[in-house]
């Protein structure tokens, strides 16, 4: 019985990870722009953002990536992309002094089809949104798509199969748990290797990526150029 009254709940919080909506989308939106800003700034640090560089967020979330870059992209651009309404609308809230000033832009839309042009971002980024992606190939392809020569892509996890060789008590009690019922969700948990495998099949070069195991369920970023 207490299942049964806790699954409904859940399956809210679950349905809007994947695409925030309504009253519960607003309030969970909030918190993953909180929960995952360290995971960002991490992510952020190893992308070395430049400037005067362009860079694109695809799934952006509340904005709280997008902020960050633009921070480093002083004499740039940035542009977030997200499929949820409710996600485009906090992002646009969060970054509302870097949209006025035309140094920042917020559109709704999916990593299968950015809604961009050729060779248009000097980065592209993903953090903690890679396990969303309806198929992550097509997504990494169209990052190819709108990157310019040279350019850089990173695929950011929060959760992966850098396990620890000595977990965290967390790791311990939660991490199989939480890493098997997310795969039973239809989340594909990867590693670092699984991650430069396919940016590698994506057409991208010089694949690499940097593992934090002990922080969360595995942090990792995999980086490479076009």
């Amino acid at each position: 019985m207490i299942d049964k009254l806790l699954k409904r709940p859940l399956e809210l919080v679950e349905d809007n990870f994947k695409q925030p909506n309504g009253r519960a989308g607003r309030l969970i939106g909030h918190v993953m722009a909180k929960q995952h800003r360290t995971l960002t700034v991490w992510a952020i640090e190893h992308m070395e953002v430049r400037r005067s560089q362009r860079v694109l967020d695809i799934g952006c979330g509340g904005g709280m990536a997008v902020k960050l870059l633009s921070e480093q992209a002083t004499q740039g651009f940035v542009a977030g992309v997200d499929y949820s309404a409710e996600m485009v609308r906090q992002s646009v809230r969060r970054n509302v002094d870097g949209v006025a000033a035309g140094r920042v832009e917020i559109k709704q839309g999916d990593a299968g089809e950015l809604p961009y042009g050729d060779a248009s971002f000097d980065q592209v980024s993903a953090i903690e949104t890679f396990y969303f992606w309806p198929d992550p190939m097509r997504g990494l392809s169209e990052a190819y798509r709108v990157l310019k020569p040279g350019g850089q892509v990173s695929v950011t996890l929060e959760m992966s199969r850098e396990a620890a060789e000595k977990p965290t008590a967390k790791q311990r009690l939660l991490g199989r748990r939480f890493t098997e019922r997310s795969e039973r969700e239809g989340l594909r948990i990867l590693s670092g290797a699984d991650l430069v495998e396919m940016l590698g099949k994506a057409g991208f070069r010089d694949a690499r990526f940097v593992a934090e195991p002990l922080r969360s369920f595995g942090w990792v970023c995999a980086l490479a150029r076009k």
